[in-house]
């Protein structure tokens, strides 16, 4: 008896589990339309980003190189003689006119070797004209006299000879420029050839720079060229040579631009970066922190709609300067994610802040 009680109420206890078991599991069979229905439903909480209106505007599109200046004419001048240096009328960084004498070598017996050649001269001028003279009576006989004037000839080239040695014993400028370097002191032993002086013409410098293959064919002679120093001082050129050839290792074409320099303000040597107008386009200017990677790696900005969700454009860069970056891709007007781009994705809906503090 008492067996029995324990065993209908053990019954009774599985069948309540398992009809509650049941209605658990019919409660919970509903569709997967209705379940995503009643998620969509729910309203749930929204990733809150910071947006900034951007607008496009008209902008000069660019080639934009890194170079520097150099000077349009420089030279080393060099010993065209021997001699020993005596005078050294300029120092180094004297700025100087075209025919100043730089440097002066000893003149020893130069002097003396032009007396003798001028004697010399005027002795086979009197031996020529006494042949002539007896040839035309037939009293010399025309080999000698073709011989007389071998020797005139001679006597003449070695005078001009001596005239130009003792004319290089003195340096001269070529042009007007600045004296930059010089190799020499007083008392110092030049050959033929030996290095003196570096002259540089710095009243119109070079701005050069390497353009990639891929943009050097919008490139023109005479195009205006914007170049910029290091030091944000500015100045204007025209581009004056674009090489025919480019480089073997970094396939870039150089060009030069000529910069007039009158004052003499600008160095030749430093760093500039070259701006080259070729043509215009609409672009937005934006910070660099506003630009972001797609999922699959493109570089882009991400935006969002009168709706709040959130879309990625990809971008192209036009150029850049210090308060941010040009860039095309975009509509003419966008609200761009400027702070959480890096947490939301495509499609999603977001809840945008605009830079103002106040909710968009």
């Amino acid at each position: 008896m008492r067996r029995s009680l324990i065993l209908a109420l053990g019954l009774t206890a599985l069948v309540l589990l398992w009809m509650s078991t049941g209605t658990f599991v019919v409660a919970n069979r509903s569709s997967p339309a209705e379940t995503s229905a009643a998620t969509a439903a729910e309203p749930g909480p929204r990733m809150t980003v910071l947006v900034t209106d951007s607008h496009a505007k008209q902008i000069d599109r660019e080639v934009v190189v890194q170079g520097q200046l150099e000077p349009t004419r420089r030279v080393t001048l060099r010993a065209e003689t021997e001699g020993k240096v005596v005078e050294i009328p300029v120092e180094k960084g004297t700025l100087v006119e075209a025919g100043v004498i730089l440097v002066e070598l000893a003149k020893d017996d130069r002097p003396a070797q032009l007396a003798r050649a001028e004697a010399e001269l005027a002795a086979r001028r009197l031996e020529l004209s006494a042949s002539e003279q007896l040839g035309s009576k037939g009293m010399q006989a025309r080999t000698q006299i073709k011989s007389t004037q071998a020797a005139l000839a001679a006597a003449e080239a070695e005078i001009a000879r001596l005239r130009v040695d003792l004319d290089r014993l003195q340096i001269r400028a070529p042009f007007a420029g600045v004296v930059e370097t010089r190799a020499v002191e007083i008392g110092s032993l030049l050959q033929r050839g030996d290095e003196i002086v570096e002259l540089v013409d710095n009243s119109r410098l070079k701005a050069v720079g390497y353009v990639p293959q891929q943009r050097a064919s919008g490139l023109r002679l005479g195009q205006p060229v914007r170049v910029e120093m290091l030091d944000e001082s500015l100045a204007e050129g025209r581009i004056s040579y674009i090489s025919q050839v480019a480089d073997p290792q970094t396939r870039s074409f150089r060009i030069e631009a000529q910069i007039d320099n009158p004052d003499l303000a600008l160095a030749s040597g430093v760093s500039a970066e070259l701006r080259i107008k070729v043509g215009e386009t609409t672009g937005h200017l934006l910070s660099p922190a506003a630009l972001t990677l797609s999922d699959s790696g493109q570089i882009g900005v991400r935006t969002v709609d009168t709706d709040n969700r959130v879309h990625f454009f990809p971008i192209a860069l036009i150029r850049t300067q210090l308060d941010g970056v040009w860039v095309s891709g975009l509509p003419p007007t966008v609200r761009i994610i400027t702070q959480g781009q890096g947490f939301v994705s495509e499609g999603d809906r977001v809840a945008p802040v605009s830079s103002t503090g106040a909710s968009s």
